[in-house]
């Protein structure tokens, strides 16, 4: 039996996006629409997750201007209502204060603030309309500020979390709700490839790294889509434009190191 609620959930393809679509379909939603531009592998994940409910997928790129009404447009022609947007698709190409291009600009901008910007927009529209809606941001811990070759990046999801806020602030008597999840070392297939092709890193990086973090582990896709399923959730309705740091160490402290050590 399902609760009567529908997402939109973009980088549904793999890591965050996919396994809050699946957390979504676990806890009883009617559907999920995925949205990704890898159609290959958005098809191959959505028949698996079809085995635990309705799954419609979009093949499209969030660079594309017009995909952000496309994708709403298309979740409410298949379910007829939308009550949760999830904005998990990411940019996270490395340049710095130092090298970053105007192409690179674009691109991290155009994914990370433009699109996220442009589909809570489009679905603002309807979840004001049915006073109610749950949208959610992934962002990063690096909005506090990271380092020179994530400089632009890190700029990026700064400028999200206060489009976070702001947004909530505009619609908090509207019934819909708005949040951003900033998110710790999360070890996912994305994260994997980029470590051990771009910074040369060995196979099993994420478990030396991991034994090193407070948990013992790095975060995983699951540990995430955990903290989706509260935000969509009765308990989480008192709350709104909250930025949540979902990490293992607060932001801005340092565990103790020699290099850190009075001389």
């Amino acid at each position: 039996m399902t609760d009567g609620r529908f997402a939109l959930v973009t980088g549904g393809a793999q890591g965050i996006g996919f396994a809050t679509a699946k957390r979504f379909l676990e806890i009883g939603f009617g559907g999920v629409l995925l949205v990704d531009r890898n159609g290959g592998r958005l098809e191959e994940n959505a028949a698996i997750l079809s085995e635990l409910g309705r799954v419609e997928t979009l093949e499209g790129d969030l660079m594309d201007l017009a995909l952000p009404a496309r994708a709403v447009g298309t979740a409410l022609d298949a379910f007829g209502r939308l009550d949760v947007l999830v904005n998990a698709a990411g940019n996270t190409e490395r340049c710095g204060i130092t090298d970053t291009s105007h192409e690179s600009y674009e691109r991290l901008f155009g994914v990370n603030v433009r699109a996220p910007l442009f589909l809570m927009q489009e679905a603002l529209i309807s979840m004001v309309q049915q006073k109610s809606g749950t949208i959610i941001n992934v962002s990063s811990m690096l909005a506090y500020g990271g380092p020179p070759n994530l400089a632009t990046y890190s700029a990026s999801k700064a400028a999200l979390c206060t489009l976070t806020k702001s947004a909530a602030n505009t619609v908090k008597r509207d019934g819909v709700r708005i949040f951003a999840i900033n998110l710790g070392w999360v070890h996912t297939e994305g994260e994997q490839a980029l470590q051990t092709s771009f910074h040369n890193m060995p196979e099993d990086w994420a478990e030396h790294i991991g034994k090193r973090m407070p948990s013992g582990r790095l975060q995983r896709p699951d540990d995430v889509a955990g903290v989706m399923e509260f935000l969509v959730s009765r308990p989480a309705q008192m709350m709104t434009g909250a930025i949540i740091d979902y990490e293992q160490m607060p932001a801005g402290v340092f565990d103790d190191h020699p290099a850190l050590a009075p001389a």
